[in-house]
């Protein structure tokens, strides 16, 4: 607001403008000054694998099958307030932490806060917590955001311990906030990844019936960019 009234100040064509206009113009500077300042502290806090992608410069080519108006559908975030999830499925260089990243950045946008783990990460972190006996604080601070974006799922079978703490983390969020889960195996197999049906049912039982889907299909990104930027041979 200070910089804006100064350069209001600096310029004579302000002179013939009402007081109630430069006022408003005043607060719009100092109104988006905040909204900035609350978004690059969320980046920070999210830890995003992929913090400079934005869906605004998203390559359709690059992710066949992926609907614009299915993106367009979750770019509003209701899906959060509504305390949905999303899965996202494909191989491996389909786009998923990338999509989700994307995702995640229009969440940020619009405030709302979000954490990134690494699935692996997740459950290393949960159990060193309850060793130290901080889990309370650990699961405090992730329920704090309303987006938890989960990256890798299944892509490790999970001991007793770390199935355990996954569904008092689940449990603890259950209809209250949401989960970006990626991950390369379809959802039907998820299961197999617990090693125990009960808790399966249990923790999946939360997250599919309330999620929506997205399936990526196609090449490897990562392949096709090295084949463009290389030449093929």
């Amino acid at each position: 607001m200070a910089d804006n009234f100064e350069y209001q100040e600096s310029q004579t064509s302000y002179e013939n403008i009402a007081f109630n206009e430069r006022l408003n113009e005043l607060l719009d500077a100092q109104t988006q000054f905040n909204s900035d300042k609350r978004i690059m502290m969320l980046k920070r806090q999210a830890k995003l694998r992929y913090p400079d992608l934005f869906l605004e410069g998203i390559n359709y080519t690059l992710y066949p099958g992926l609907k614009i108006n299915a993106v367009n559908q979750l770019i509003n975030c209701e899906w959060v307030a509504r305390h949905h999830h999303l899965l996202i499925v494909g191989s491996t260089g389909t786009g998923k932490t990338s999509l989700a990243c994307m995702l995640s950045q229009e969440a940020i946008k619009r405030h709302i806060p979000v954490l990134f783990f690494r699935m692996s990460h997740l459950l290393l972190e949960l159990v060193a917590a309850q060793r130290d006996e901080k889990l309370k604080q650990l699961l405090r601070r992730i329920n704090r955001a309303p987006l938890l974006v989960l990256d890798d799922w299944g892509n490790a079978l999970m001991n007793k311990v770390e199935r355990h703490l996954l569904f008092e983390l689940i449990e603890s969020r259950d209809q209250n906030a949401s989960l970006l889960i990626t991950s390369q195996y379809p959802v039907t197999i998820w299961h197999e990844c617990f090693q125990d049906s009960t808790i399966a049912d249990s923790v999946l039982d939360r997250i599919i019936h309330n999620a929506h889907k997205i399936n990526l299909k196609g090449e490897s990104i990562r392949k096709i960019l090295s084949i463009k930027d290389g030449g093929e041979s």
